[in-house]
Order: structure tokens, then sequence, then C-alpha cells
């Protein structure tokens, strides 16, 4: 009777265990490696480098021993160490104020940015309309005129704001000019997406879901010359066949894009342009 009063039911346990939430970060270090650790109810474990200094992030199965997370991480060493040194040989991304002045790239062509809160002279440049609505409902309106890029917006706009307005603008390029991309490149892997969107991200270029074929595009890439958008296209739609980077995918890559390698060097190093 006991027995049966401190013991829970097994079923119940089960209930608990799937409906379980994630465990907190917490900072551990292996040798001379500072690494975050996070338990999930995830079935393998995981490894990534996020961020510009390119912290060491271990996803891992709820009950996985400490050591075979370190086990995990030292036979991951190198591949650790190789993305370590890329990442430092990286051209930064310059901090932006989205103010007058500033250089903006669009599709790899560079545009001097203008702010503009003057009316008249938002009526000149980009027409009545515009005006009105920055009057009336503090709008913004962006558009490209005389090799610049216009940012027409209220006064009282801050930087988040000012850089919210291009990043919907680049959106609505990017989301016009995907279609005609992914017709394309889908002809030549032989897959298709079942739908894609686009997405700000900080680490990632596309995301590719490969149960549902759903892939997202980084909205960064707007900045760059067009043919790095049919590259990464081109990479998310091959992993519809190949879900790693093993060398299946690779051997893939080098029949639907075989200059892959070249970009995925270059694309490197233009983070000046994001």
């Amino acid at each position: 009777m006991l027995l049966a009063e401190i013991c829970e039911d097994p079923a119940r346990i089960k209930r608990n265990q799937l409906i379980r939430r994630e465990s907190e970060l917490k900072a551990h270090r292996l040798g001379n490696l500072e690494y975050l650790l996070q338990y999930k109810t995830i079935r393998r474990m995981y490894l990534r480098l996020k961020g510009p200094e390119a912290k060491v992030f271990v996803t891992a199965p709820y009950h996985t021993a400490l050591s075979e997370v370190e086990q995990f991480i030292s036979d991951n060493m190198a591949w650790i160490e190789l993305q370590k040194n890329r990442q430092a040989q990286m051209v930064q991304k310059p901090a932006r104020r989205y103010e007058t002045g500033e250089v903006v790239y669009v599709w790899g062509k560079a545009f001097e940015l203008l702010v503009l809160h003057d009316l008249d002279m938002v009526r000149q440049l980009c027409g009545d309309k515009p005006a009105e609505a920055l009057q009336k409902h503090g709008a913004a309106t962006v558009k490209i005129a005389n090799a610049k890029l216009l940012l027409a917006c209220p006064e009282d706009f801050d930087v988040a704001k000012r850089e919210q307005c291009i990043d919907l603008w680049l959106k609505r390029q990017l989301e016009a000019f995907l279609p005609a991309i992914f017709q394309g490149c889908g002809s030549l892997v032989g897959k298709r997406e079942s739908s894609w969107y686009v997405r700000k991200m900080k680490t990632r270029w596309g995301t590719c879901n490969t149960k549902t074929g759903r892939i997202c595009i980084n909205l960064t890439l707007g900045h760059l010359p067009p043919e790095y958008l049919s590259y990464i296209v081109i990479h998310e739609l091959t992993h519809l066949w190949e879900k790693g980077h093993g060398e299946q995918f690779r051997s893939r890559m080098d029949q639907f894009y075989p200059r892959w390698r070249e970009r995925q060097q270059e694309i490197r190093k233009l983070a000046y342009m994001l």
C-alpha cells in the first residue's frame, strides 16, 4: 500500500515527459573551450556556432550524461576550430544608423541613403500621396531615384524604425523576385518547395524543412548580388534530396551549381554589404 502511494502512474510519467519544457541554457567549459548547453525533448545532439563571436551552442536529449556531451564536442573539435577561423576571417558587418550619407547596398549595388523629413522635398521626389501619408498617418516611403535610396519618414523615427522601413521595402523586392528564382532553380534541381517565405536571420542564409518542403530565405540576401540568392535557393532545394551536407549533398551541388564552393567562400566576405 505504501509503495502504491509513493509511485506515480507510468502513463502519467510518460505524459509529463512529452510536455517537458526546455531546460535553461547553462555555461560549461571543456579545456579551453567554453560552450552553452541546453536540454530539450529531442532524439539526438546538435552543435551550432552562433553570433559574431562564434559561441558554441549544444542541444542534447534529456538524461544525456555530461561525459557524452563532452565526447560529442571533442569528436567535432576540428570542425569547431575550422568554423571559428572562418568567422575570424570574415569582414565584419558595419554598424548602421540609417542616416543620410550612409551607403546601402541593394542587389550588390551601392546607393547613398537620403533620409527626408521635409514634406515639400518628399512631394518633389516621391509624389503627393506619400507626402500626404507621411503627414496624416506617420507612414514611410522608400524608393530608388537618381542613384540614391530615398527614405521619407517622420522626423521622430529612430534608428530601429528607419531600419524597419528599409527592411520592409527590401522584403518586398525579394518577394517580387523570388517566384522566378524558385521556378528556374526548381527546374534545375528537380525538386519543388511546398512554400517559401522571407525572414531576417542572423546566422543562416536560408533554411529548409525537409519534412514539409517549406523554405525560408534570409532577408539580407537582397543586399547582395542576385547570383548569391540563386546559390542559396539551389542549396536549400538540394536539401529536399539530401538532408545533411555530406558527400552526396556536395555531389548534387557540384551537378546543380558547379561554382557553389566559390560562392560559399565569397559570400563570407560580403558582410560589409549587409
